[in-house]
């Protein structure tokens, strides 16, 4: 009698157990600063159907939906004048044809002047082709010497503009 009224209580308890209404909260992910792709010690090409036009060298690459992370990167571009322009720093994000570089700067432009650019921060506009900051730099043009903060720069029509400059001039004698 006992083994059949045990019986009945674990059949009755199971059958209310198995029909409690239970909610179950699914939690979603969300994947927005997930990258899609990731890069470690790379080189990377841009080549069109005639030549390379860029190079991309970095420790590591992170590359987003819309937007790409390289830290410890140089970029070699080909210019107009069918020489290379590089671009370093520690940290860049690059979104469409706009670079946001961090950390140690270097922006050597190769035209008919030779022009180097140390910084902190400089956003660099490909498109344009215009050179920005709002940090301290220093700016060699040819054998002169630029001091400042806040620059801006036109590499299409050699336009400088700073704030708080200081030059040192190199006369050339000939």
């Amino acid at each position: 009698m006992g083994i059949n009224l045990f019986v009945l209580i674990l059949i009755v308890v199971s059958i209310f157990i198995t029909n409690i209404n239970q909610e179950v909260k699914i939690k979603k992910i969300k994947h927005e600063n997930i990258p899609l792709v990731t890069f470690n010690d790379s080189t990377f090409y841009l080549i069109d159907d005639k030549e390379v036009k860029q190079k991309v060298k970095s420790s590591q690459i992170k590359s987003y939906k819309n937007k790409d992370e390289l830290y410890d990167a140089t970029i070699l571009i080909k210019n107009e004048y069918n020489k290379t322009n590089t671009i370093s720093a520690q940290y860049i994000i690059k979104q469409n044809d706009e670079y946001q570089l961090y950390q140690n700067v270097n922006i050597k432009i190769n035209t008919k002047d030779k022009i180097i650019l140390n910084s902190d921060y400089i956003k660099y506009d490909l498109s344009k082709n215009i050179l920005s900051n709002n940090k301290e730099f220093e700016l060699r043009y040819n054998n002169s010497l630029i001091l400042g903060d806040n620059l801006f720069y036109n590499n299409k029509y050699n336009i400088i503009k700073a704030k708080n400059i200081h030059f040192k001039i190199k006369k050339e004698v000939k």
